[in-house]
């Protein structure tokens, strides 16, 4: 019965198939190749010569896609490099690059200064660009510098000239300079570093975590210039042009890094620091070797500095002394002769200088002279540091010294001219004093030296001049002189000039002819 159900069943299957296109064999599948010692050789062979032609291939589009982005004169061509030649991971790439694009949105949406601001340093960033000055090492720091200068300009106030700011826990220090936005301060970055470094170095508290996240952070913004380790400016200044460097920030950073790394026995921050020291022994406009000094900054040769000059000593010195290194060693000595034939330079004998031939220092300026020399006292034991650094020490707490030159032969209503000198920039209030009230009254700030100013006494009697100068420091100086104002003298009577012709005359009569007028002038 069952097998009957089954032959009908199949029967109905081929009436129902009738006429229809029977479906095409299924093809089999090809047995796998078998590897045999005779053919595992050749079989190798194909497969490692397929694999080689496909990653020429691939090297062939990464060295075409690598120049297209090296030839490229924008910011995205200089990221793309980056990223291709491996100095910036996915991650960051696509971080800068968002920053990028935000910068250049938030410059349109803004108006006023905050725009300028802004443009100004996405302009910079995008010169460096166009120049191929955007290399890969200088890709982060650059950056930071626009990320930060897009998060102040659409969110905080405006602040004043030369305000400074962080922003959380990143060790890097701004400062505004107007028409230039929000600024990298390496040096004062590098400053709060070397502070901490020298706390711990003290064996006092120290905070190692901060000083860990401080060097760290501040080592990710160096750049490589001429081969060596720099910490850049990237903004115009003083006639210098981005990227520029100054001595003093590489000693700062210099003696940051080898405290750090004596502190908490880090190698790789020794290294660092000697891979900075490069700046010293490279010219001008590329490092800040002048020959038998260092330069305050890469652009400006002819610049000396007497505070940057002795701090960039001081800095390699703290290397030299900490890590015993042959090239710091030399370069400390031949700063240090440099330093010390300076010292003479750069003392008025009441003040010190700021710069050769150049104004006085500030007061900041005078105690930061007088911190290097103490300093290099200590590092050197030379009396030329020592007595120098008492020297500065003193003119803080002398008053400024006035020399008033005597004023003589004095007339009412007559202008005369008060001289005087002081030893020092001071604040300077000029009076003169009369039994009526005050004659004259003048203040100024003046440098060292021979000044003058005019007074027109105006009636006759005594009166009192008196001089207050006041010191960057504090102490003022006084000197005072009293004079006698005399009348002024009668004046000649003018005799006629016909009355004086006749009195040389003898003869009366040919005075007289020469007063008579002549025929043809008489009126009529």
């Amino acid at each position: 019965m069952a097998w009957g159900r089954f032959a009908l069943l199949l029967l109905v299957a081929a009436l129902a198939g009738c006429g229809a296109t029977p479906d095409p064999a299924p093809r089999p599948t090809p047995p796998p190749e078998v590897r045999t010692p005779d053919n595992l050789g050749p079989i190798k062979t194909a497969t490692w010569q397929a694999a080689a032609v496909a990653e020429a291939e691939r090297l062939a589009r990464l060295r075409a896609a690598i120049r297209r982005a090296k030839a490229s004169r924008t910011v995205p061509g200089a990221l793309r490099y980056a990223r291709l030649t491996r100095r910036l991971r996915r991650a960051e790439y696509h971080r800068l690059t968002a920053a990028y694009r935000e910068a250049r949105a938030a410059a349109k949406r803004l108006d006023g200064t905050r725009a300028y601001e802004l443009g100004t340093v996405l302009a910079t960033v995008e010169s460096l660009a166009a120049q191929h000055a955007l290399t890969p090492s200088r890709i982060r720091p650059a950056l930071l510098v626009l990320r930060r200068n897009t998060q102040f300009w659409t969110h905080a106030a405006m602040p004043p000239s030369g305000h400074r700011t962080t922003f959380g826990p990143d060790p890097a220090v701004f400062q505004y300079y107007p028409g230039r936005g929000i600024q990298l301060q390496p040096l004062a970055s590098w400053g709060r570093v070397n502070w901490l470094a020298r706390t711990c170095l003290q064996k006092r508290r120290c905070p190692v975590r901060r000083l860990r996240r401080g060097v760290d952070g501040l080592l990710a913004l160096g750049a490589r210039r001429g081969g060596f380790l720099a910490w850049e400016h990237y903004f115009s200044w003083g006639g210098g042009t981005p990227p520029w460097i100054s001595g003093m920030t590489q000693a700062t950073a210099i003696s940051a890094l080898a405290r750090a790394s004596a502190a908490l026995g880090v190698p790789r921050w020794r290294k660092a620091a000697h891979r900075a020291l490069g700046a010293f022994s490279t010219p001008p406009p590329t490092g800040v070797d002048g020959g038998d000094h260092f330069l305050m900054y890469s652009f400006a040769p002819g610049l000396r500095i007497f505070n940057g000059e002795l701090q960039a000593v001081s800095g390699i010195g703290e290397l030299a002394a900490l890590h015993p290194d042959v090239k710091a060693g030399r370069l400390f000595r031949r700063g240090e002769r440099g330093a010390r034939d300076m010292i003479l330079a750069a003392d008025t004998g009441a003040w010190s200088l700021y710069s050769y031939a150049g104004r006085e220092a500030t007061l900041s300026y005078h105690q930061l002279i007088e911190e290097f020399l103490d300093n290099m006292c200590e590092r050197t034991g030379r009396r030329a540091y020592c007595d120098a650094a008492r020297r500065f020490a003193r003119y803080e707490r002398e008053p400024t010294r006035i020399g008033l030159e005597p004023l003589q032969q004095l007339r009412a209503r007559h202008t005369t001219t008060v001289r005087f000198s002081i030893s020092k920039i001071s604040t300077v209030r000029v009076r003169v004093y009369s039994e009526r009230g005050v004659s004259l009254s003048h203040d100024f700030t003046l440098p060292y030296g021979r000044h003058s100013v005019g007074w027109t006494p105006p009636r006759r009697g005594r009166y009192r001049v008196r001089i207050e100068a006041q010191g960057p420091s504090g102490p003022v100086g006084v000197m005072a002189q009293t004079v006698d104002v005399k009348l002024p003298k009668p004046k000649k009577k003018k005799r006629r000039k016909d009355v004086l012709e006749c009195q040389g005359k003898r003869v009366k009569e040919a005075c007289e002819l020469t007063r008579r007028p002549e025929p043809d002038s008489v009126e009529r």
